[in-house]
């Protein structure tokens, strides 16, 4: 009976241990997968972040090669260097205030990590601050630099509006009154002067510092999800 009982008992250990080992085994498993599911969801958020600031610097890019002309063109009369001819012959030319062109920057991921940070602060996930830092900053200043830009090509535009050569300005064509204007006056130069500092010394300033930044960034990314 004794060696009997020492059996059963010896067995009832060994069911133990292995119900323990399988309780262990599917507790590991549950981990993985959690970790797994965890990390599936970050890296599918910064893919999105990643891809939206791959965007934005493609528009940034093609933003800052449109405007290297205009930006000649805009020192070309700070510096006094412009003549009634080349008016003449560039009709375009005596409508320069008479627009500007914008972007609007990608905030998918940024959204995505917003609506996800407690998540990814309990998983310590350091680049996450870095992400919306970057966004806090740029999206501020690009957006009070453009507000800038506004206001100040908008007080262009209701004086120009009040002028008999405004219909021409607007659409670009050639206006000899127009272009006296815009060749002699002290007034057009002083608002050239003005645009130009505010939207190629500051608007677009900071978007090419968003451009050099966001490259760090998407190769900071691109590490994280490997």
């Amino acid at each position: 009976m004794e060696n009997k009982t020492s059996k059963y008992f010896k067995y009832a250990i060994g069911e133990i241990i292995l119900v323990v080992i399988g309780i262990l085994i599917a507790l590991q498993i549950n981990n993985w997968n959690e970790k797994r599911k965890t990390n599936d969801t970050i890296n599918g958020i910064y893919t999105i972040i990643k891809s939206d600031l791959e965007a934005d610097v493609k528009t940034i890019d093609w933003l800052l090669t449109i405007e290297k002309k205009q930006d000649s063109l805009f020192k070309r009369v700070i510096n006094k260097e412009m003549t009634y001819d080349d008016y003449v012959n560039c009709s375009p030319c005596t409508s320069i205030l008479g627009g500007f062109p914008d972007i609007r920057l990608n905030t998918r991921g940024l959204k995505l990590l917003e609506e996800n940070s407690a998540f990814l602060n309990s998983n310590q996930d350091s680049l996450s601050f870095s992400v919306i830092d970057f966004y806090a900053y740029f999206n501020t200043e690009i957006d009070v630099a453009l507000q800038e830009v506004a206001k100040d090509f908008y007080e262009n535009y209701f004086y120009f509006k009040k002028m008999p050569w405004y219909e021409d300005f607007k659409n670009k064509k050639f206006n000899k009154e127009l272009t006296i204007y815009v060749l002699t006056s002290i007034d057009y130069r002083n608002r050239i002067i003005s645009f130009y500092d505010i939207y190629y010394n500051g608007y677009l300033w900071y978007l090419r510092q968003y451009k050099e930044e966001a490259l760090v960034l998407i190769e900071a990314i691109k590490t994280k999800i490997k």
